[in-house]
C-alpha cells in the first residue's frame, strides 16, 4: 500500500484507488459493497476494532475511549473510527499514543477532510502507518455518513459503542454490526445521561457490556480471531478514569473491608490488580469499595489515572472502631 513521502501533508501524498479484486475483502460482507475506495498510507494486517461515539460527549466517555483505544493498541489490535470530533477523535488519538495504528474511514475525500480541524491528526495517523479511507474521491466533501458507518463496521472485527444518544449515527454503526454478523460491545451509560440513551438501548437490543479491553480482547477470542490469552484480569479502562464531580462529605466509619482497601491504597496501590494483591480482596469486593468510597469522597484518580486518597478521605482513619 502506498504511504506518505512527507507526513506532513496529506494532499501531497499520493493516494490508492482499491477496486475489484484488490478490496479488502471484509467488504464483500456489505449487501452492496463499494466498487471502489481510496486510501492514503496503509491499511493494516491483523485484527481490528472500531470505536465509535457521541461527537459531543461526557468528560469520562472521551476518556475511556481513549484509554480503551490505547490498551487496544498496545495489545497489537488495529483501531478504526471515522475521524469526527468527540469518541472518533479520541479514539484515534488513543491508538497513537498506544503506538498502535489506526485506520480513519471517513466520509469525505483527504482534500477536503472532515471536519477540517482534524486534518492534522489525520496526517499523524497516516504518517504513523494507518490509513485514511474513504468512499468519496480526493477531491469531493463530505457525503454518505450511513454508507461510510456500513463499510467501518464491515471492516472491523468487532464494534464497541461507547456512548450514543437514541438517535445517532453510532446506533446506526451498530444496526450494521448485527446486521452483519460483528460483535457488538455497548458501554454502559447512566441512565440520567441524556448522551447515553442509545447505550442502554442497544444493551436491551443484545449488545454485549465492555467495561474495558479485556472485554474486547475476549470478544475477538470467542470470535476465533485471536488465539486465547492466559486468564489474567487487568485493570478495566472504567477503573483508572478519573471522575469529575463534586464529592459529597466522607464516610466517618469503615467496615473491615473498606479499611483493608483503604490501607492498601495508602500503601502505595494504585490499580485494581495491586489493591487485591496488597489487600487480599476478591476482585469483586474490591471493585464495589472502589466506586462506594470513590462516591463518598475518599478516594479519587490521582494525575496518572491510578486511586489516590482524597483530602477529604486523609482523615478517615483505618483503625477499627470500638464496640
Amino acid at each position: 500500500m502506498a504511504s506518505t513521502s512527507d507526513p506532513h501533508s496529506m494532499v501531497d501524498a499520493c493516494s490508492v484507488a482499491l477496486t475489484g479484486p484488490l478490496l479488502p475483502v471484509r467488504l464483500r460482507d456489505l449487501p452492496r459493497p463499494p466498487r471502489r475506495i481510496h486510501v492514503l498510507g496503509e491499511l493494516p494486517r491483523g485484527p481490528g476494532v472500531a470505536i465509535v461515539g457521541s461527537r459531543h460527549p461526557t468528560k469520562e466517555a472521551r476518556c475511556f475511549a481513549f484509554r480503551l483505544a490505547r490498551d487496544l493498541a498496545r495489545a497489537g489490535i488495529t483501531v478504526l473510527s471515522g475521524g469526527a470530533e468527540g469518541i472518533d477523535g479520541a479514539a484515534h488519538l488513543g491508538a497513537l499514543r498506544g503506538g498502535g495504528a489506526t485506520v480513519v474511514v471517513a466520509p469525505a475525500g483527504f482534500e477536503k477532510p472532515f471536519p477540517a480541524f482534524h486534518r492534522r491528526l489525520f496526517e499523524r495517523v497516516v504518517a504513523r502507518h494507518g490509513a485514511y479511507l474513504s468512499l468519496r474521491r480526493p477531491s469531493e466533501p463530505a457525503f454518505g455518513f450511513f454508507a461510510r458507518n456500513a463499510c467501518l463496521v464491515a471492516l472491523a472485527h468487532v464494534l464497541v459503542v461507547v456512548e450514543a444518544k437514541y438517535r445517532s449515527g453510532a446506533r446506526n454503526a451498530a444496526s450494521w454490526a448485527r446486521r452483519l454478523g460483528r460483535p457488538l460491545l455497548i458501554v454502559p451509560s447512566a441512565p440520567w445521561i441524556p448522551a447515553g440513551g442509545g447505550c442502554l438501548l442497544e444493551l436491551r437490543l443484545g449488545g454485549k457490556m465492555c467495561t474495558g479491553s479485556d472485554d474486547v480482547l475476549d470478544a475477538l477470542e470467542e470470535s476465533l480471531v485471536l488465539p486465547p490469552r492466559p486468564k489474567h484480569r487487568t485493570a478495566n479502562v472504567a477503573e483508572q478514569t478519573e471522575l469529575p464531580f463534586t464529592a459529597p462529605a466522607p464516610a466517618t466509619g469503615l467496615d473491615a473491608e473498606a479499611r483493608l482497601l483503604l490501607e492498601a491504597v495508602r500503601a502505595g496501590a494504585r490499580h485494581l490488580d495491586a489493591v487485591c494483591e496488597r489487600s487480599g480482596l476478591s476482585a469483586a469486593a474490591a471493585q464495589r469499595l472502589i466506586l462506594t468510597l470513590t462516591l463518598e469522597g475518599v478516594l479519587a484518580a490521582d494525575p496518572a489515572g491510578g486511586l489516590g486518597v482524597t483530602p477529604a478521605g486523609s482523615s478517615v482513619s483505618c483503625r477499627k472502631p470500638p464496640k
